[in-house]
């Protein structure tokens, strides 16, 4: 039998000799004799793309008798930096996979593969997920190429493919981040709070390009964004005013949509208004997967240092029956004030997650019930007209008219007890609001304003007191009665 895995390593050793001297017609034969070798006779060509094609790049389609399709493409030798030195720096692109895989996104494609027949990446194309990266054709044939042969992928072997556990993906992120943050306070001379901001703001930029609820802006804050990425990679080593610009944008992010995180900090402008930091920085941060840009993942990425902050990390919300009497008590006439009240020392952050949902799931219960009683009382035989019904709507509790808002205003207080369970609660509470209006489809003008959530933890607690619900005066009287 044909020792084809001797035969890879041996075609692919050779056409890397041919550095020097190789043509474009040479790349295409030695690229047909290595997919005839992993079974692909009859490849399917495709024409390149803008920077496919100015980087010399030969497209082919994989398509297997389950429809799952590769894009394969073949660039000249020394082309692709090697995956080891990517992946050591945290990152899941270099720049060349980076143009290929966003040339590539097409509901039909299922993988994309980057290879100059010495050094190769595997995408899943769905997720940007980096699947495989190998240095040299030995680690080609033994850890990426089984997968792509003709009779493997028609198994359905590259579904079957390890992926990265979410720990994993959070933990590239962390030492990503932290390098970062290092970096900022060496170069910038700026403290690690400041400097952690700085990724923050990245978290949410990166995260909003996946959630179009900015109703004024839609799109174009991304394309800002893109822009920067852009002018940071062409200008590198120069002056391109790339970090005056990303000032701009966050301080658009604060005066249009009123974010908190983007509040003014001169401290932090005037180091990101530095080229040679803004420049390198944003470079870095396009060869991020936007994978590694979601709420379980940065919320795993703070479960590092102290055990009891890695715990909280890890806690899963508990029921409490008190609060749930208490919200189950709620009427159309109490809703206004009532709030909820979240320990974070003892509750954990993903506390958040579950009692701003079952906070804003108790609004619109009520809005519903706002709603029936409302088509009750209205006249039979009569239709409303919009004077008689705006007079109807303005009896409608303002918890039930902006949820998401009202929530952030008055139904949900955090305690924190130090400045990183401020940042960490305060970060993943803007997701979850992001994430909260792109599920309901509901666009906004500005994020509802974060500063009567966040509360200092008092040392001692007032005594009797139990952190978990605020009642009105009225409430505490129909108890007791």
């Amino acid at each position: 039998m044909k020792n084809t895995s001797t035969d890879i390593v041996r075609l692919c050793e050779s056409w890397w000799d041919k550095l020097a001297d190789a043509t474009r017609l040479e790349q295409q034969t030695f690229i047909r004799r290595l997919l005839e070798l992993l079974g692909w006779e009859q490849p399917i060509p495709f024409s390149p793309q803008a920077g496919a094609e100015m980087l010399g790049a030969v497209p082919w389609l994989l398509r297997a008798g389950n429809q799952t399709t590769v894009a394969a493409y073949f660039l000249p030798p020394g082309t692709l930096e090697p995956p080891s030195t990517v992946m050591e720096r945290g990152l899941d692109f270099c720049w060349t996979t980076r143009t290929l895989c966003r040339e590539t996104q097409a509901p039909g494609i299922h993988y994309v593969l980057v290879s100059d027949l010495h050094r190769t990446y595997l995408y899943d194309a769905r997720t940007d997920e980096l699947l495989a990266g190998t240095d040299d054709p030995r680690a080609f044939d033994t850890e990426i190429a089984p997968a792509l042969r003709r009779e493997n992928m028609d198994k359905g072997a590259l579904d079957e493919l390890r992926r990265q556990p979410r720990s994993a993906v959070a933990r590239h992120l962390r030492e990503w981040s932290q390098r970062w943050t290092d970096t900022f306070v060496l170069r910038g001379r700026v403290t690690d709070e400041t400097a952690a901001l700085a990724l923050d703001r990245l978290y949410i930029v990166r995260f909003l390009a996946e959630h179009d609820i900015l109703r004024r802006t839609r799109w174009r804050l991304q394309k800002r964004f893109e822009d920067l990425i852009v002018l940071a990679e062409n200008t590198p080593g120069r002056d391109s005013g790339c970090g005056a610009r990303l000032v701009r944008l966050f301080h658009d992010m604060w005066l249009d949509w009123r974010i908190d995180l983007f509040a003014p900090v001169p401290e932090l402008d005037a180091m990101l208004s530095r080229d040679d930091v803004a420049g390198p920085w944003l470079r870095e941060a396009a060869l991020l997967a936007q994978g590694k840009f979601t709420i379980p993942t940065i919320l795993e990425s703070f479960n590092h240092g102290d055990p009891m902050e890695k715990m909280r990390v890890r806690m899963v919300p508990e029921e409490n029956e008190e609060r749930d009497r208490y919200l189950a008590a709620q009427t159309l006439e109490t809703i206004d004030e009532a709030r909820i009240e979240i320990d974070l020392a003892e509750e954990g952050y993903r506390a958040i997650f579950h009692w701003f949902d079952r906070v804003v799931g108790l609004y619109d219960r009520l809005n519903l019930d706002f709603d029936h009683h409302a088509r009750s009382a209205a006249p039979k035989t009569v239709e409303l007209d919009l004077f008689e019904w705006s007079e109807i709507d303005s009896r409608r509790p303002a918890a039930c008219t902006d949820r998401l808002a009202h929530a952030c205003a008055h139904g949900i207080g955090i305690y924190h007890a130090d400045s990183r369970q401020y940042r960490t609660a305060r970060l993943l509470l803007t997701l979850h609001l992001i994430s909260a209006y792109s599920r309901r489809h509901e666009s906004v003008d500005r994020l509802p304003g974060l500063e009567t959530v966040f509360v200092r933890r008092p040392a001692v607690l007032q005594s009797g007191r139990v952190i978990g619900v605020r009642r009105t005066a009225q409430q505490t009287d129909t108890e007791l009665h």
